[in-house]
């Protein structure tokens, strides 16, 4: 009897075989920051998978090895201040920093050009490098990307951007917070599981964590990247945005204000059921449309409603 090839997460074909190699977790050093970051070997094109603010490489885990499945080579780094990674009791922290000290640690690691994927703070890292070092962005995936909108700021980044939250981080943010903070993200709280929240908090207690997320969200204010975003219609890299229908943080329609700046050729996927960060909460349809995009394969787009009208959430499907 013929034996039957294994599926996608989709169903949509057979998974290409690729060699059977453990993700590997890595540590290496950059201007004197030590990077922690964990790669999934493969033998295709490199994809960097960006992370966002009070998180780090573990919200990828469930995309990363379905990625890797298709042939790519995926790294997932904690960027400075965040997961593993060193965390300096002073900056920078902003967006800009950031990308360059992102583009720095993938010169180190081997990569010098990549398809980029960020999720909320990731997404404008990812965004800012698509526009200052196209060179550097072969392709571009944007997940509920925090862009420079007036974003009522959530209740974790009210906090931390509080007088003396720097000082005070261990006593005001805690594992009740992120719990909480985890609750806002997700449209399912049930998937909020004792695991997940000690997962984040545990890397969130490494030497002087949550004081780095406090100069983190201090440094969130959008007017120093503001010249830069508001050009994302100027991004030429081949663009995907997916956007969680049920965020709480970045609602829908500021996803469609980005869409509709966005250049024409860009893609823009709506994910229903779906919060803020659809690489956890349906990282399968998540990985399935990533890989789409990065084979140039067709991705189904949402209905662009009026400018003036929003598309309700349970007119909306999976691509």
């Amino acid at each position: 009897m013929k034996r039957r090839e294994p599926m996608l997460p989709s169903g949509q074909g057979p998974v290409r075989r690729q060699p059977r190699h453990a993700a590997e977790s890595r540590f290496v050093r950059v201007n004197g920051i030590q990077y922690h970051y964990v790669e999934h070997p493969g033998p295709g094109r490199d994809v960097v998978l960006l992370h966002g603010f009070a998180s780090s490489a573990y919200t990828w885990e469930g995309v990363a090895p379905l990625l890797a499945a298709r042939g790519f080579r995926v790294l997932v780094p904690d960027m400075k201040g965040f997961g593993w990674s060193d965390k300096p009791a002073r900056g920078p922290y902003d967006a800009l920093s950031l990308m360059e000290e992102v583009l720095a640690w993938m010169r180190a690691v081997g990569v010098e050009r990549a398809a980029l994927a960020g999720n909320s703070l990731g997404g404008t890292v990812a965004a800012l490098a698509a526009l200052i070092h196209p060179e550097r962005v072969e392709s571009l995936i944007l997940l509920n990307a925090l862009m420079p909108y007036d974003i009522p700021y959530p209740f974790i980044l009210r906090l931390a951007r509080a007088p003396m939250a720097p000082a005070l981080a261990s006593r005001i943010i805690t594992r009740g917070v992120i719990r909480r903070n985890l609750h806002q993200v997700f449209f399912d709280r049930r998937k909020v599981t004792a695991d997940k929240v000690e997962a984040y908090w545990s890397r969130l207690c490494a030497d002087n964590g949550l004081r780095a997320q406090a100069l983190v969200a201090r440094a969130l204010s959008p007017e120093p990247f503001l010249p830069y975003l508001s050009r994302v219609g100027e991004v030429r890299v081949p663009t995907l945005a997916l956007w969680g229908a049920h965020d709480r943080w970045i609602p829908l329609s500021f996803g469609l204000r980005m869409a509709r700046e966005a250049n024409p050729e860009s893609r823009f996927v709506v994910l229903d059921h779906c919060g803020h960060m659809p690489q956890e909460e349906k990282p399968r349809e998540t990985a399935r449309l990533m890989a789409r995009h990065l084979e140039g394969r067709k991705v189904q787009e949402a209905r662009m409603p009026p400018v003036g009208q929003t598309l309700e959430a349970e007119q909306l499907s999976v691509a």
